[in-house]
């Protein structure tokens, strides 16, 4: 099998963590990530901090829908666009911005892929959503936590309702766990 996070083939010890405990199997390398490009667009408009300039939107585009953006993650990759596109003498941008805006697009991309996988599953009642800093999160983020639109629990919504980041441009506030229909017995 294939490793997508480090590149290499040949058996791997899967992580623990919620993703191994749900039973969701690990992703295989994909040429393709999952980010349509209005969901990058939205996100784009919302980080506020890259220039209006449409090269500069498709290049950027175009990093985070390859498959190597998850393994080489937002740093590697931004540096990677400077070395090879001069981000700074081309557009006037500079590297710790992008590196923010591919952290917004990593935590998106890695999340859609994580619900992408639950819904391959026929156990899966619903995902779960917790803040990571709920010091940090404002009304709408609670509120996301603190739902229970489908008498499932607080927080937990079937895969046909998942609500998205209130806040398009920034990362992703939530956690998100699985849960399996036994769960909720």
């Amino acid at each position: 099998m294939w490793d997508w996070l480090r590149g290499r083939s040949g058996p791997t010890v899967p992580p623990r963590g919620v993703v191994v405990d749900a039973g969701i199997p690990n992703q295989e390398r994909v040429a393709e990530l999952p980010l349509p490009e209005a969901l990058f667009i939205l996100h784009y408009n919302g980080f506020g901090q890259l220039p209006e300039n449409a090269a500069l939107r498709q290049l950027l585009l175009d990093t985070a829908r390859n498959g190597d953006f998850l393994r080489d993650l937002p740093r590697v990759s931004a540096r990677r666009l400077e070395e090879n596109h001069g981000l700074q003498s081309r557009f006037g941008v500079e590297l710790e911005s992008v590196v923010r805006f591919f952290k917004v697009l990593h935590s998106e991309i890695t999340r859609r892929m994580y619900v992408d996988a639950a819904r391959q599953r026929e156990d899966v009642a619903g995902v779960q959503f917790t803040l990571r800093n709920p010091d940090q999160a404002d009304a709408e983020q609670r509120a996301i936590v603190e739902a229970n639109p489908c008498a499932l629990g607080a927080g937990i919504y079937p895969l046909t309702q998942i609500p998205e980041n209130p806040h398009p441009g920034t990362e992703n506030p939530f956690i998100i766990r699985i849960v399996l229909k036994k769960d909720l017995a």
